[in-house]
């Protein structure tokens, strides 16, 4: 019995070994982003300890927190999935020590600062599917991923209940042959041998997590390390821009299938009419219930449909999403708004309250879509041709953050529809071969 466990293991270590080879030869890029974390870290160390600045250090000693966190283990938790949690909870730890007194520390990067983040991110993910051996590496979907840290806990739990520490410590001569074979079946070798091409997914998708942590941290340190008061108000000039802000595409004429346009436009109007000031959480709920639907269109079988997603097609997303969002620059209005802190942009003043209790919102109500009024604009221009005598400065800005905000919501929520389908998208709704775009560099597609 214990010669055939032992075939077992010999079995077990020779595929790991050819699993290993593998990775060498075919995932040599993949094995080159491992390496260039592993100098980012020590570059980033190498900061930590030279810097006599105490918020920079504490913003440093976040990022290798989370770095560590997810070196320190050999197979990655389920926990670790939930990416954009992590996401959000290193930048909030990075942001606070150079914002202390703000309530919204994330709100306070400046616009232009977190253009130039996106664009990096851009150039960073177009570099990363560009590494030979990246693309073949990467096209497992993330609910494979989940299947293998769901079956690795389990063996773990396993291996830590009483009962496993029993059979080990007794080596099972008292268990009947059946339940040898389940024990071996749950050896380390021969477990890592049935689930080789699991194990490597973890290592590929770990290798990634790790370098987006890295992007994330530096960036996240270079946009909120400018602790300067000071800013100018943009002059009226911005006002009459609003007026020059391109309607958001109609879902009609975005290359989507039919299924998906109906997805979109019943999401879109959650935006366009709600009649009160719109906040981020709310618009960040519609944006992710549009994904979750969009997913479900094309993986209508599956019981997860958001874990259908593959690294390859995430990371070329990104990378197209980060360069339309760096595009927004080219529009007049934000190009005057690039020394202005979020913070501002977002701020509702006192005037929002009087405005939301008058009877001149009343008046914005009955716009619908098709009128001579944009939704872009739609709460500053109502104000501005019914009631220009009370549009002083401060008003004026107050009303037009507004529409200001709610054009980038709308145009926002474009843009991540179409990324959505493209991540989500089957073989029967995939663009056709000629016109393939997963060559093609990422920022020269994103237009599509």
């Amino acid at each position: 019995m214990w010669e055939g466990a032992t075939a077992w293991g010999v079995i077990g270590a020779g595929l790991l070994l050819a699993l290993l080879a593998g990775l060498t030869l075919k995932g040599y890029g993949v094995a080159r982003i491992g390496w260039l974390n592993l100098s980012r870290l020590k570059r980033l160390r190498e900061r930590f300890d030279q810097s006599a600045d105490t918020a920079e250090k504490n913003a440093l000693a976040a990022v290798l927190a989370r770095c560590d966190a997810l070196r320190a283990r050999w197979v990655l938790d389920e926990s670790e999935l939930k990416v954009w949690d992590h996401t959000r909870a290193l930048m909030e730890a990075v942001a606070a020590p150079y914002h202390p007194q703000s309530k919204h520390p994330l709100r306070e990067a400046r616009l232009g600062r977190l253009l130039n983040a996106f664009l990096a991110i851009r150039d960073q993910a177009d570099a990363l599917v560009r590494m030979p051996g990246v693309r073949p590496l990467t096209q497992f979907r993330l609910r494979h991923l989940r299947f293998f840290l769901r079956a690795w806990r389990k063996k773990t739990d396993w291996d830590a209940s009483n009962v496993g520490r029993a059979a080990r410590r007794f080596k099972l001569f008292f268990i009947s042959r059946w339940a040898v074979a389940v024990v071996r079946f749950l050896d380390l070798t021969f477990w890592s041998a049935k689930m080789a091409f699991y194990f490597m997914y973890d290592i590929v998708f770990r290798v990634l997590l790790l370098r987006w942590y890295l992007t994330v941290g530096e960036l996240s340190i270079n946009v909120y390390q400018d602790r300067d008061p000071h800013h100018d108000a943009p002059d009226e000039d911005v006002l009459k821009d609003l007026d020059d802000l391109p309607e958001p595409e109609p879902v009609a004429e975005t290359a989507l299938p039919a299924g998906v346009k109906e997805l979109v436009r019943a999401s879109r109007k959650q935006i366009l009419f709600h009649t009160r000031p719109l906040n981020w959480t709310e618009t960040r709920a519609v944006y992710r219930q549009l994904v979750a639907d969009i997913a479900r269109h094309h993986h209508p079988q599956s019981n997860d449909p958001l874990w259908e997603a593959r690294p390859y097609d995430l990371l070329i997303a990104l990378s197209r999403f980060a360069e339309q969002i760096v595009q927004l620059q080219d529009q007049a209005v934000l190009s005057k708004l690039l020394d202005m802190r979020l913070s501002h942009l977002l701020r509702m003043k006192d005037t929002t309250d009087w405005v939301l209790e008058s009877q001149i919102f009343n008046l914005v109500r009955k716009y619908k879509v098709g009128t001579a009024v944009k939704y872009s604009t739609l709460i500053y221009k109502a104000f501005r041709r019914g009631h220009p005598g009370i549009l002083f400065r401060d008003f004026a800005f107050t009303v037009a953050q507004e529409g200001l905000k709610r054009w980038l919501m709308v145009t926002l929520h474009g843009k991540l529809a179409l990324q959505a389908h493209f991540i989500y998208r089957t073989p029967s709704t995939a663009p056709p071969p000629a016109t393939s775009t997963a060559e093609e560099p990422a920022h020269a597609t994103s237009s599509r």
